[in-house]
């Protein structure tokens, strides 16, 4: 009988010493993994400065600053107190207003933002509100969702949005990046949201570790999935249209009184297919980089990086200029 006991208290304490040995192992793990990885991660990821959304999916932190940095830059990121890059914006309305909506290239990743478009439409008109609302990783339908919330308490005069290619998968899942996303599907003639709110499992919350096998994870399925990049289209389109819709929509004037002028969107893109969309779209304008960006006689993007440089952004800001002027004079 003693020797069972023995045996039993001998087997309990292999059990507790083996359960604390990997209760520190993995907590050393995450614990190094913070340390040593998280300064790296970008603003879809980085837990220094990105949270989790009920609607939205992701945001970020109200007034947090980090480093960008990598073998090709190293810049300040600066969030406002309403949780996007750039100065803070101001209440009252006090000259036109344009809205920025986009995903890391319009959130100007690798450069300062001083150097982006936005911050250059800020600098080059001081009569000119340029609120810049990119969030890195957003889709289209997540822009759509921002929009909604944004339109009607900032009033914009114009709603610029940038497409990437990247756009047309993201807008098409409820998982971008290894992070749970909003998604809009299509139902009869129309589109439903999904998805809302958005998963947020205690693990995700709690460990940044799990986060990154989880996007490891996500990165595979992604590399072997099947698309259905005609369907993909026809969302991202029926997205365009119901943002297009939200604009034209009645809303009040800056004085109180009902507005009934539409908000001209500019969507900017390099995708032919809405060139097409907005040459046949009323209060869609659209802006074409790739005719600005191949002619420079200097680099426009990070060569391993991708995104857009400072000279990229520069003449992406001077194309966007001249397009913004135009959907203004419409509304005078």
């Amino acid at each position: 009988m003693e020797a069972r006991t023995h045996l039993r208290t001998r087997l309990l304490r292999r059990g507790l010493a083996l359960a604390l040995g990997g209760l520190v192992a993995v907590v050393g793990a995450e614990l190094a993994y913070r340390w040593t990885r998280v300064a790296a991660l970008s603003p879809t990821t980085n837990p220094k400065y990105v949270a989790h959304d009920d609607e939205l999916g992701w945001k970020y932190l109200p007034g947090a600053r980090e480093r960008h940095a990598s073998a090709e830059f190293d810049v300040e990121v600066a969030i406002n107190a309403r949780g996007f890059r750039g100065p803070e914006w101001l209440i009252e309305k006090r000259g036109t207003r344009v809205l920025v909506l986009g995903d890391s290239f319009a959130f100007g990743w690798g450069v300062r933002y001083e150097d982006s478009f936005t911050g250059r439409l800020a600098a080059a008109h001081t009569d000119w509100e340029v609120l810049g609302a990119a969030v890195s990783g957003y889709g289209t339908d997540q822009e759509l969702l921002l929009a909604r919330k944004l339109v009607p308490e900032t009033k914009p005069d114009v709603v610029v949005c940038v497409f990437c290619s990247n756009d047309l998968w993201e807008s098409s899942s409820d998982v971008a990046y290894g992070k749970s996303k909003p998604r809009f599907v299509e139902r009869g003639a129309g589109l439903e949201l999904e998805n809302v709110p958005v998963p947020d499992p205690w693990l995700d919350r709690t460990s940044t570790l799990w986060r990154a096998w989880k996007k490891k994870r996500w990165e595979h399925a992604f590399e072997e999935r099947a698309r259905d990049v005609e369907a993909e289209w026809r969302v991202v389109l029926a997205l365009y249209r119901a943002l297009r819709d939200e604009l034209a929509s009645d809303r009040m004037d800056a004085t109180g009184s009902p507005g009934t002028r539409a908000v001209p969107l500019i969507v900017v893109s390099s995708e032919d297919r809405l060139a097409e969309f907005a040459s046949t779209t009323t209060g869609v304008a659209h802006v074409d980089v790739r005719p600005v960006l191949a002619a420079s006689r200097e680099p426009t993007s990070f060569p391993v990086d991708g995104h857009w440089n400072a000279q990229g952004h520069a003449l992406v800001a001077r194309a966007l200029d001249a397009a913004i002027e135009r959907a203004l004079s419409t509304r005078r």
